[in-house]
């Protein structure tokens, strides 16, 4: 159709203006009338600020809020700082990230190669990435934040997780002073490269884990240490900080800058701070909280409450519980002395009765489900046979527990887990007469304690850092001078077999070795593995979005590829 020509008159011309401008003002009124009606219609899909389609049942996106309790940072920096940010670490995506089923996804990076012997790794970066004011997100920021997180200056508690980082050990130790010598450089704003010591199979779940961040060098040097405890932190995920509160709650929005692939669906994250003494159970009551951890010692009047029990949910995490000794002296240096404590505890009635079906027994330090995982090959290394406890305990000179001294079993101030260490004790003054304390510790005490190995007897849990053998074995096991590791077990071949595993690229032979190094460890009892429990969780049946895992499960975990898949049901 032709609106009007340079031949017609002015009249015309006039007439066949106003024609024009009325049908455009009818065609723009049709248009938003039909776009009204396509956002009033049930149908129609809604996107949040980071551009995520929204669940046709979630509700509107103001009531996207999701609150939950949590202990307060003293700050953010969680590359140098993890014991301190209390749990919030989904402001910063790493190269890498873990899915609900701990596969390796694409975060900041897009992809990664690596060369023949894995030995040297390629990330390439996401176009378009953007730090929350706006900056772009780049090579140049990992390289600066992976050595700043070596630099023994910064007091980096697990620096020792990059140590198979070409360089780190000796960086991170003082031996050599040049950041340069590390194996991290970006090749230009898009392209990262990490080289290994030695063939790394496993270095993208390391640059998984929360502290392989990248920092903003930037605000770093502007704010120093404060750039990460107040509105100035700046991050690089689906969210950032909104507002702080001390001592209230931090309040977490969704950054409009975020094009990465894992999006939230909340528009808001409420971290609302425990007080003294609050497990958070009547807080959840009165629907202040969408979710709340619990314990065993909560669960019979969970179980009791006709609303309650309905909403208990429960998962088995990658974890061990389990008794650790100081062995290179003293009571625990006899062999015959450890296999009887491991043969004096039922782990059956520990986690069935004591801990109310809470936990699985345990008789290896990997989990069911983990990659590797032998339990059931090893499960009568450990068995619970108290004859024959009392038979080695006998033939080590203390026949009926006579002459044994009274010992303790510390807790790093874990009040959840004295019922299990009572359990405990009981179990070897039953079957073994021993005289067994529970001692439960500060933490810094405990720790301190720990890292010098002047703890005779333990219990302690470990939760996996990344799905791989060499976390649980290689790096918890693997004998360590003192004030670097957190028990002095020692044994040459078991070191020699997770060695060799972790530069092992043929996957098949490289299971079998760390087979072979857990049978050494059982075997040898460098510790007595009790139970793997699961997390207990009350959820609101207005969180929606859980995602079943390949065990069947449907875990929560405080993470960008997690808390991103939730949203509130209508």
């Amino acid at each position: 159709m032709t609106w009007w020509k340079n031949s017609q008159t002015g009249g015309d011309m006039i007439m066949n203006k106003v024609t024009k401008t009325a049908a455009f003002c009818i065609c723009g009124l049709a248009v938003i009338t039909c776009v009204l009606l396509l956002a009033g219609h049930p149908d129609a899909q809604v996107h949040n600020v980071v551009g995520k389609a929204m669940p046709d049942d979630a509700a509107p996106l103001d009531r996207q809020v999701f609150r939950f309790l949590n202990d307060e940072p003293t700050n953010l920096d969680i590359g140098v700082a993890i014991y301190e940010v209390g749990g919030i670490v989904f402001l910063f995506e790493r190269l890498t990230m873990l899915d609900h089923n701990n596969r390796v996804i694409p975060g900041a990076a897009t992809e990664w190669t690596a060369n023949e012997d894995q030995s040297k790794w390629t990330f390439s970066m996401r176009p378009g990435a953007r730090w929350s004011d706006g900056r772009p997100v780049t090579a140049h920021d990992f390289e600066y934040s992976y050595k700043r997180m070596l630099d023994p200056a910064s007091g980096s508690g697990y620096a020792f997780f990059y140590y198979n980082i070409r360089g780190a050990r000796e960086f991170n130790t003082g031996q050599n002073a040049d950041p340069n010598s590390v194996g991290v450089y970006a090749v230009d704003d898009m392209t990262l490269v990490i080289e290994t010591e030695g063939p790394c199979p496993y270095l993208p779940m390391i640059a998984a884990f929360f502290t392989s961040i990248p920092v903003p060098r930037w605000q770093e040097e502007k704010f120093g240490p404060r750039w990460a405890s107040d509105e100035n932190v700046v991050s690089n995920s689906s969210y950032k900080v909104d507002r702080w509160r001390i001592g209230e709650r931090l309040t977490l929005s969704l950054d409009a800058y975020y094009n990465g692939p894992v999006k939230g669906f909340f528009s808001q994250i409420h971290s609302i701070f425990k007080n003294r003494g609050n497990t958070g159970l009547l807080s959840y009551e009165n629907d202040e909280l969408d979710l709340v951890q619990i314990d065993v010692r909560e669960l019979s009047r969970i179980e009791q409450d006709p609303v309650l029990s309905t909403q208990l949910h429960k998962y088995m995490d990658f974890n061990a519980l389990y008794l650790f000794f100081k062995t290179r002296e003293g009571l625990f240096s006899d062999l015959r002395v450890r296999q009887a404590i491991s043969h004096a505890i039922d782990r059956d009635a520990l986690c069935n009765i004591v801990l109310r079906d809470t936990a699985l027994p345990a008789y290896t330090m990997l989990p069911p489900g983990f990659p590797g995982y032998s339990g059931d090959e090893l499960k009568d290394v450990q068995r619970y046979d108290p004859e024959l406890a009392r038979r080695l305990l006998a033939e080590a000179g203390y026949p009926g527990g006579r002459g044994f001294p009274s010992v303790d079993i510390w807790l790093r101030n874990d009040p959840n887990r004295i019922m299990a260490a009572e359990a405990v004790s009981g179990m070897l003054s039953n079957n073994l007469g021993l005289k067994v304390g529970v001692r439960n510790m500060e933490p810094r005490v405990y720790s301190e304690a720990m890292a010098q190995y002047r703890i005779d007897l333990s219990l302690i849990p470990f939760q996996y850092d990344f799905p791989d053998p060499h976390n649980l074995l290689g790096m918890v096991w693997h004998s360590q001078p003192v004030g670097a590791g957190r028990h002095d077990w020692m044994n040459a071949e078991f070191d020699r077999l997770v060695d060799d595993a972790a530069r092992e690229t043929d996957a098949e032979r490289r299971f079998e070795m760390y087979r072979e190094a857990e049978r050494i460890l059982v075997e040898d009892v460098g510790g007595v593995f009790l139970y793997h429990d699961y997390f207990l969780q009350l959820r609101k049946p207005w969180l929606a979005g859980w995602q079943k895992d390949s065990m069947g499960q449907e875990p929560f975990f405080i993470d960008n590829s997690t808390i991103t898949d939730l949203y509130i049901r209508r």
